[in-house]
């Protein structure tokens, strides 16, 4: 890939951002939240990129999955008025559809267009399969490492919004803002294990299936952001202090050390 070809690829993505915008204040208001979330990811992607050390060609790779990572978000809050996957559609089938009507990465080499369709295609995977082995499982792992890293900044910009909004929650998430939490998504990070999107129930749950990401970070050069922002405490903020919530916190802080110290 190109450097002019990584620059259609910003013209384009931001041409066709553009053309969400209009006269209704809550479809502005979303479309504007996940334009800034890529953003700032095209942000971090550098910082992270240079850390692990990829030349050139690779970070250019990695910042066009980064553009194109949720380009279906926009078609699909237009459509159904949610970035809820569950009822609606994958957001990540309905970007490579776009892609692929638009003819945007035809101007690529087979195996650069294969890399970047399969990182957008899983990066909203609650795991990622085995095999896939080379660039890919490193392309794939990375946009997930820095799309979580911007939705806990999303998240801890917009919790205080939605609790007072339980409308703007339920148009976003499909869940209520209360005081309820599920005891299972304790369990599951208690046992050290990731939470689909299809099993949170209510604003706390996604909270804390956030928090539980821990699980499913790639890189040390991630998990050190993570630390140094404070994300994890700033999110934990949110959360009911009862017993088996302060006891899932703790365990997540005590990961994150841990696997900082290992890296």
């Amino acid at each position: 890939m190109t450097k002019q070809q990584l620059e259609q690829f910003r013209k384009w993505f931001y041409d066709y951002v553009a053309t969400f915008y209009g006269n209704d204040e809550l479809v502005n208001d979303n479309i504007k939240l996940k334009e800034d979330h890529t953003r700032r990811m095209c942000k971090d992607v550098l910082l992270i990129s240079q850390e692990l050390e990829l030349n050139d060609e690779q970070q250019r790779i990695t910042e066009t999955i980064v553009l194109f990572h949720d380009v279906g978000r926009f078609e699909q809050f237009r459509k159904y008025r949610t970035y809820n996957d569950v009822g609606t559609e994958s957001h990540s089938l309905l970007g490579l559809k776009v892609l692929a009507d638009k003819k945007i990465l035809d101007c690529l080499d087979k195996k650069e267009k294969e890399i970047i369709e399969t990182a957008i295609r899983l990066h909203g995977e609650k795991d990622l399969p085995g095999g896939l082995g080379g660039e890919t499982e490193l392309f794939a792992k990375l946009i997930r490492d820095i799309d979580k890293l911007d939705i806990y900044y999303v998240m801890i910009s917009r919790i205080g919004d939605l609790r007072s909004d339980p409308q703007k929650c339920f148009a976003i998430f499909g869940c209520p803002a209360n005081d309820k939490y599920s005891k299972h998504i304790i369990k599951a990070i208690l046992d050290c294990r990731t939470i689909s999107y299809g099993e949170f129930k209510t604003l706390n749950d996604i909270i804390l299936g956030l928090l539980g990401w821990i699980f499913d970070i790639n890189f040390a050069a991630t998990l050190k952001k993570i630390k140094k922002r404070r994300l994890f405490e700033q999110l934990i903020l949110f959360l009911p202090h009862t017993e088996d919530i302060n006891r899932a916190t703790e365990h997540i802080l005590q990961k994150l050390n841990e696997r900082i110290t290992k890296a």
